[in-house]
């Protein structure tokens, strides 16, 4: 089949992510696309990349170059409007990823009426949050997760006390800040919290800082003789060895969230997660854990903090049986698998 994406979000394309950050929508993009490839399908990214390339066997063109005549599969990301991208399409798919009712809007709705699509959503509560105004075919297709987490290196030694954080510094950063430096690091003075994150690094290291951030910056310095430490984001290798690293990962709740790609990674590589529960209706993160076996949901910020201290002590044996779990059921999810349940939309 002949496939083609359309994104016109950043500039990246199927290597950026081995050689720095990018979104996990943005991997997700290109990791779909290479599996596809894979599995014999000709297939062509149209995103915002600067030139033109091919890497694993997909073409990568930049937004400006001539579309072709006609595509068999045309998959659009994100955006309804990138339907519209070609004309002779036998197929179009809508892979939505973040928070769905936008698409209720009135252009976004005329557009689905025009070609109705496929819809994909990330997760089956994911699917559950759209409340669509007529039958489309939706379906919930789970990413896949990268090679470089479902396949990391075993450790030698059980990690030292560390708790790590991938989301926004904006969601509950610091509420995790001062629990930490009031309740958690008291408990075992050599433990660490890492915090990744662009904009808070960029700052300490004399750049400028995103407006609102400062009074987290602040949190942040003030909290450094506690074990917080500020890490730039780094490419998918780094990454997993960060999270091999490490006892916990700390995921706030986040009302946007629908998918939680850090999340999904780093339960493939191995590392157990704390997650806040929302307060109440739907939390579509929640599906990236096994909660008891490969982390928990902590209902409230009590049981956050109790749980981060159980999973940091270093004579608990709850890391290593959670560790354990979360590389047997978490790193079965290959991006091949994902792309057979793409295919079965145009089979």
């Amino acid at each position: 089949m002949r496939i083609t994406f359309f994104d016109d979000g950043i500039d990246f394309n199927g290597e950026t992510s081995g050689i720095r950050a990018i979104g996990g929508a943005e991997k997700a993009f290109a990791h779909l696309a290479a599996a596809l490839a894979d599995r014999g399908h000709d297939v062509t990214m149209f995103n915002r990349c600067q030139e033109t390339r091919n890497i694993e066997r997909v073409q990568w063109l930049p937004w400006e170059m001539v579309r072709p005549p006609d595509t068999d599969i045309l998959i659009a990301f994100r955006k309804p409007a990138l339907l519209a991208e070609m004309d002779d399409a036998k197929s179009r798919i809508l892979w939505v990823w973040g928070k769905p009712k936008s698409l209720n809007q009135p252009a976004n709705q005329a557009v689905l009426e025009k070609y109705m699509p496929s819809i994909v959503f990330t997760g089956s509560a994911h699917l559950k949050s759209w409340k669509s105004w007529r039958d489309f075919t939706n379906v919930a297709i789970t990413p896949g997760v990268g090679d470089i987490y479902r396949e990391p290196p075993e450790q030698d030694l059980s990690p030292h006390p560390t708790a790590v954080i991938t989301t926004h510094p904006r969601h509950g950063l610091q509420k995790i800040i001062r629990m930490w430096c009031d309740r958690i690091h008291p408990v075992d003075v050599s433990a660490e919290l890492h915090i990744y994150s662009a904009g808070l690094y960029r700052a300490l290291d004399g750049g400028d800082l995103a407006e609102g951030l400062r009074p987290i910056l602040e949190e942040v310095k003030d909290a450094k003789s506690s074990g917080v430490i500020v890490k730039r984001p780094v490419a998918d290798a780094e990454m997993a060895e960060a999270y091999g690293q490490a006892r916990a990962h700390l995921y706030p709740h986040i009302e946007n969230e629908m998918y939680g790609s850090t999340l999904a990674e780093s339960q493939a590589a191995g590392l157990p997660a704390i997650v806040k529960l929302a307060a109440k209706g739907i939390d579509p993160v929640t599906e990236r854990i096994h909660n008891g076996q490969t982390g928990y949901l902590a209902p409230d910020d009590e049981a956050f903090a109790n749980l981060t201290i159980d999973l940091l002590d270093e004579n608990s044996t709850m890391y290593d049986n959670f560790s354990r779990d979360a590389r047997t059921l978490q790193s079965t999810r290959s991006w091949d698998a994902a792309a057979i349940e793409f295919e079965a939309l145009w089979k």
